[in-house]
């Protein structure tokens, strides 16, 4: 059985006390932190079959030994408790020469999501519990247009962002300027579906950026 969300049907034990509703988690018996999580749609307690509508999930992978447990609903985290806020933009990274530097770190809230800066690598989000997120980047350059946007788990760092792997960009966020003291960065957003171990970088071109306050901000934020 792969890993994943939507209704699954499984075969186990008959006579057992499943009932329409119930909250069951089924975790790999090799490796207990691959699971799904969600409720009960049907139960033969004759046969052993057993439908469920799967909500929530960690890991990846097709399995085929689960131990079934009765679990609690997942509550939902109220958003802002999960949440990554940088802003000021400090140039480009070193090796990793596409890749934006952030100065200041605004908040830093939760452990879904660990955001780490060096010289030679340039600032990136590590996603580390699945999840629906929301991520969002503005940014501004200093004197000439370019283009900027946010990467997934991009394995080519100094290519410019518009010429990595399609498979690889999750926003496309524009570009513009502040030539002649004009103060309009452009951006972007998405919201969905993002696994553990997914990094996201700031990814540009190489272009100048602006480093005012408030022209360069990026949000990493874990809906639930």
């Amino acid at each position: 059985m792969a890993i994943g969300t939507g209704a699954k049907s499984f075969t186990t034990q008959a006579g057992k006390s499943y009932v329409v509703g119930m909250t069951l988690r089924l975790a790999n018996t090799a490796d207990a932190s691959k699971w799904m999580q969600g409720e009960v749609t049907s139960y033969n307690s004759t046969t052993g079959a057993l439908g469920m509508n799967i909500t929530h999930i960690n890991g990846s992978g097709t399995l085929a030994a689960w131990i079934i447990s009765q679990a609690s609903p997942i509550i939902l985290p109220f958003p802002g408790t999960d949440k990554v806020t940088v802003h000021t933009g400090n140039g480009y990274a070193s090796t990793d020469n596409k890749i934006f530097r952030f100065a200041t770190i605004l908040e830093n809230l939760g452990a879904s999501i660990t955001y780490a800066d060096s010289a030679a690598n340039g600032g990136r989000f590590t996603i580390n519990t699945s999840g629906i997120y929301h991520v969002n980047l503005s940014h501004e350059f200093s004197a000439a247009v370019g283009s900027f946007g946010v990467s997934k788990s991009c394995t080519t760092l100094t290519t410019a962002f518009t010429s990595i792997a399609e498979a690889q960009k999750l926003i496309y966020a524009g570009g513009n300027n502040s030539a002649g003291g004009s103060d309009a960065p452009t951006g972007n957003g998405y919201t969905g579906y993002l696994a553990a171990g997914t990094v996201l970088r700031a990814h540009g071109d190489g272009t100048a950026m602006a480093g005012a306050a408030g022209r360069a901000r990026m949000i990493v934020e874990r809906l639930f």
